[in-house]
């Protein structure tokens, strides 16, 4: 088939709307908010094995004003069945913080090496906190970073206990997936990480009439501080997730 045919059937095709074209959109981020994540994460991982300051809480809390609510559990390590336990080791505090700057959403994420676990025991100040900014934003849902090894095929896998945890809401699924491979993040699992046993964030949301989604990030994407690429890697997801955000709350 030469050119000019091609050309022809592209055309045709475009007008009969078996295919459409989408602009480009403007990028939103900036260097400046890679900086500061990397500037973050640096802060925290500095905390390993440092005592909680007197006066001092585990966790922090950014309260926006779009009902949404995200978390990061394990940006410092948590305390499991009687042993402290590896941190992500990587950038989700610092995703979280930059996309409530971004989409002005709700934070929650660990600053200090806690007593408990918020994503394996439901009996800590980090749920009971949660748990009131679920009851005072009453959000449209709830997304769940972690971090996951570099080994892993996938860029991230989508934990939703089986769909349980949508509650009924699978477009607020198949709008992030869209988002994330507009942004040329392709790689997607499903459910590798169910987050359906012990006492997760996202069964803890979902109990409470949130639609929630665990995210498990390949750790290639959350270490701005590795290199250029996975500065870049980190970018386009921060982006992709922003855009998620955004666009739900335009609807």
């Amino acid at each position: 088939m030469n050119l000019i045919r091609v050309f022809l059937l592209i055309t045709a095709l475009v007008a009969t709307g078996c295919i459409t074209h989408q602009y480009p959109q403007r990028a939103l981020i900036e260097p400046k908010i890679i900086h500061s994540s990397i500037a973050l994460e640096k802060q925290l991982n500095q905390r390993e094995s440092v005592p909680i300051p007197q006066g001092k809480n585990w966790f922090e809390v950014i309260e926006g004003q779009a009902p949404v609510i995200i978390t990061a559990p394990h940006s410092t390590r948590p305390f499991r069945e009687g042993k402290r336990r590896f941190s992500d080791g990587g950038g989700t505090a610092a995703l979280a913080v930059a996309l409530a700057e971004l989409t002005d959403a709700t934070v929650i994420y660990t600053t200090y090496e806690g007593p408990s676990d918020p994503n394996y025991y439901d009996n800590n100040e980090f749920k009971t906190e949660l748990a009131r900014l679920i009851n005072q934003s009453k959000p449209l849902f709830l997304l769940d970073i972690h971090g996951s090894h570099a080994y892993r095929s996938f860029d991230l896998d989508l934990g939703t206990m089986q769909g349980a945890s949508l509650l009924g809401n699978d477009a607020i699924l198949f709008s992030l997936i869209d988002h994330l491979k507009f942004e040329g993040i392709d790689s997607l699992s499903y459910n590798r990480f169910q987050a359906s046993k012990n006492e997760t964030i996202i069964k803890f949301a979902s109990k409470r009439g949130v639609p929630a989604i665990q995210l498990e990030v390949n750790i290639t994407y959350v270490s701005p501080f590795n290199g250029n690429l996975e500065a870049q890697r980190y970018s386009k997801l921060l982006q992709g997730l922003a855009r998620f955000i955004l666009t739900s709350l335009e609807k």
